[in-house]
């Protein structure tokens, strides 16, 4: 069971603001926060706990909680999430638990501002939105608000606080360059819940954006996936940007109106769009290693093979070592080959265009990189133990 107390404001200092709640869990306290700076402290929700259940949903199903309110839910949102989603995803995911949700009802309207906004990590799919929604014809549409948030994306330990600071700084000066607001929401909401971020981003993501509902009229989440990969299977286990159509439905308001961007177009598609957008010449940052572009990565590597199809490299120069990529272009081939083998539909796209550059000796070269992707895929997080032992129940059923 687990019982959400009633958020309320508290002050960090003297120029940032808290909502916090204390969170009991079998009767152990957790006390999640979110901080904001001061001048969004008036935006900060305490008078529901919309914010919060959206945070533990995903945990809570998938640990077999129930949740009990001490502050009230918006109508709207305790209703989709109850009749809809609920019971969407446990019907679809065995091992997710149809959890009872209590908590009164509030039908009031919350004060809201008109603000758009959305995420800025520099990312392919970051600088879609931007290139898609910046100085349209369709104002009420147009971003006014770039969001950071630090909600487990960064990982761990010292690390992820060097990663974290680093990217915020870029994602600040972008949106100084370019006059949007920027708006940064930290949290210990994955300390206090741990969660494997790259299944529950979406939940921590729209925490962040709930934490600060009164702000926002409109929120685009960049979508990671295609819209006609859609499916709420298997939600305990992977990327919830396969089932985002109906999450962030479920999870907008007469308020608020969350959607999902980008899903009609595929990487490369996307990459085509952000390569005529010139900010991206100087901002573009795709990586999962470092702060700047390590250009070895698998995320660089797919965003390097991109560009190079659609003869936009050398406009990236500021942020990516070109010529070590064009000094070694079959290493970036032979992972290209091995994603394939995998049936990596990003890189499946991109194979057409790059075929009759690949050797014969970077097909027998990605034999290994295939094996460890292979392994990746279908080795669980228990180890390769638990697997052999796995492989030969299933033997023994076959015999």
């Amino acid at each position: 069971m687990i019982k959400i107390g009633k958020p309320r404001i508290e002050p960090n200092g003297n120029s940032l603001t808290r909502l916090v709640s204390d969170i009991f869990v079998d009767g152990e306290k957790k006390t999640v926060w979110a901080e904001v700076d001061n001048r969004y402290k008036d935006y900060l929700c305490d008078e529901r706990s919309d914010a919060f259940v959206i945070g533990i949903l995903h945990y809570a199903m998938k640990n077999n909680h129930d949740i009990i309110c001490e502050a009230p839910m918006g109508e709207s949102l305790y209703y989709q999430i109850t009749t809809y989603l609920i019971d969407s995803f446990s019907k679809a995911n065995p091992r997710m638990y149809a959890i009872r949700l209590e908590a009164d009802v509030d039908e009031e309207e919350l004060p809201c501002g008109s603000g758009v906004g959305t995420g800025i990590s520099c990312g392919i799919d970051s600088l879609h939105v931007l290139a898609s929604h910046t100085n349209t014809k369709m104002k009420k549409h147009n971003i006014t608000h770039l969001t950071f948030f630090n909600v487990g994306s960064h990982g761990e330990g010292e690390r992820a606080t060097q990663l974290f600071e680093a990217r915020k700084q870029q994602a600040k000066a972008f949106s100084q360059e370019y006059g949007f607001d920027f708006v940064e929401v930290n949290s210990n909401i994955m300390d206090m819940f741990q969660q494997e971020h790259f299944v529950t981003h979406t939940f921590t993501s729209m925490f962040a954006v709930f934490v600060l509902q009164k702000l926002y009229a409109t929120y685009y989440y960049a979508s990671s996936h295609s819209f006609f990969e859609f499916s709420v299977r298997n939600m305990s286990t992977i990327s919830p940007g396969y089932g985002e159509l109906l999450v962030l439905d479920m999870f907008s308001t007469e308020n608020l109106r969350l959607y999902s961007e980008g899903g009609t177009l595929s990487r490369l598609e996307k990459t085509q769009e952000v390569s005529k957008y010139a900010p991206s010449y100087k901002y573009l940052n795709v990586c999962t290693m470092t702060a700047t572009n390590c250009g070895r990565c698998e995320k660089c590597t797919r965003t390097l093979l991109a560009l190079d199809i659609l003869g936009r490299l050398d406009y990236y120069n500021a942020m990516f070592d070109i010529d070590y990529y064009k000094r070694h272009k079959q290493q970036y081939l032979k992972t290209l080959v091995a994603k394939c083998i995998t049936h990596n539909d990003t890189y499946l796209e991109m194979y057409p265009y790059l075929k009759k550059q690949i050797t014969l000796f970077t097909y027998i070269s990605s034999i290994p990189v295939v094996f460890k992707e292979w392994a990746i895929l279908h080795i669980p997080s228990g180890g390769f133990k638990d697997f052999l032992k796995k492989m030969y129940q299933v033997g023994k059923r076959k015999v």
